[in-house]
């Protein structure tokens, strides 16, 4: 019978090569999986991976990237989901069902999973994951009588603006490569981090990862997109739960495979993509 289990700290550097070795076309090297398990954000013991052995082999992986972070309802411990992945032999016989409930178990932990493929959608749902959010708002530049605001893109110049959890969080994700900038609105600074990816061969998409304030934002969101966009070749992409209900946008586009979650622990408006696997390998999402 195959074993699935939390992985020990012994066994890092062996997931780390599976995960090289079984995802060919990532083309991240060795360093990026051994960073994505090194526990960049948790506390000594907290888990970083499930793993499933049969007989000692190793034929299947589940990473988590485990953090107790902070949230605008206080500390919220999250595990993201990353490089799931089992051996074709092995497929279909619940072992992956396993994985997830194990790495669900937990009811004080919020799990997600942001970059699902297509197949493995039924295993999150039959495991009891739900839909985080179908959908994003989309802001194209437009000349209009809205102008742009400051962008602050040295934050340490506008520190006496932000908030304790905004300086914690942009402290956090410092070292890594999406964007952090706050803008300066009549209402005072709103902090976002975000990615900038070329998605279609046309157009850039500044994929917002974070935003501190949501209220803040929707107040001026088409100033803030006018002030963030390069160009006409650009979009400003906000998932729907980002912020508050019937915030105008350009346009609302179907993101391509849902994003999941356990509901009934954080509130989907509080569940980002920082402290995940999306920001520590700069991933391009769908």
């Amino acid at each position: 019978m195959v074993d699935v289990s939390f992985a020990r700290p012994d066994e890092r550097e062996e997931i780390a090569r599976f995960m090289q070795d079984v995802f060919p076309r990532a083309k991240w090297p060795l360093e990026g999986w051994r960073s994505l398990l090194a526990r960049r954000w948790s506390h000594p013991g907290d888990i970083y991976a499930i793993t499933a052995r049969d007989g000692g082999r190793l034929v299947g992986v589940l990473g988590l990237v485990t953090v107790e972070r902070p949230t605008a309802l206080g500390p919220q411990r999250t595990a993201n989901m990353t490089s799931w992945y089992i051996l074709q032999p092995y497929r279909g016989k619940g072992i992956g069902h396993r994985m997830i409930g194990l790495a669900a178990a937990d009811p004080k932990m919020t799990l997600t999973n942001f970059t699902s493929s297509r197949d493995a959608v039924h295993v999150l749902e039959s495991a009891g994951l739900g839909v985080l959010d179908r959908e994003r708002l989309i802001w194209r530049p437009q000349a209009s009588a809205i102008t742009g605001l400051p962008v602050h893109f040295d934050l340490a110049g506008a520190s006496a603006g932000i908030g304790a959890n905004d300086r914690r969080i942009l402290a956090d994700h410092a070292e890594l490569n999406p964007t952090q900038v706050a803008v300066e609105t009549p209402d005072g600074l709103c902090t976002m981090i975000y990615s900038t990816k070329r998605k279609r061969d046309d157009y850039l998409t500044l994929e917002v990862l974070y935003i501190g304030d949501r209220d803040l934002f929707a107040r001026h969101s088409r100033a803030i997109a006018n002030s963030l966009l390069p160009s006409d070749g650009a979009v400003l992409s906000v998932d729907r739960r980002f912020v508050p209900a019937g915030t105008a946008a350009d346009a609302v586009e179907p993101i391509p495979v849902p994003r999941y979650y356990t509901p009934g622990r954080m509130q989907p408006e509080h569940v980002d993509y920082l402290y995940s696997e999306v920001v520590i390998l700069d991933m391009k999402m769908s």
